[in-house]
């Protein structure tokens, strides 16, 4: 398999990645592997019973959102675990 090229792209995001073995998920991908709504993991990310990571840059088309957003899958088989909800397979 072909090394990943890392001169260029966002330090901030590389870093994460890294960080967290590439085991990282959009919140739409929670929502889809604990069979909840977009809208409730927001909810959940604002309770703190995720986290999420957000870029400093702000997307170039929706002006009042960050560029990119990912949850630790870690977060998410942990959330399901205390509440009972099976993660579903990618």
């Amino acid at each position: 398999m072909p090394e990943a090229n890392r001169s260029g792209g966002d330090p901030k995001l590389i870093a994460l990645f890294d960080k967290y073995g590439g085991r990282l998920v959009s919140p739409g991908g929670a929502a889809a592997l604990l069979g909840l709504s977009r809208q409730t993991i927001h909810t959940l990310l604002k309770r703190g019973e995720l986290r999420a990571f957000r870029s400093d840059e702000q997307d170039e088309l929706m002006r009042d959102r960050p560029k990119w957003v990912y949850i630790p899958l870690d977060d998410i088989e942990a959330y399901g675990d205390r509440v009972g909800r099976r993660v579903r397979p990618s």
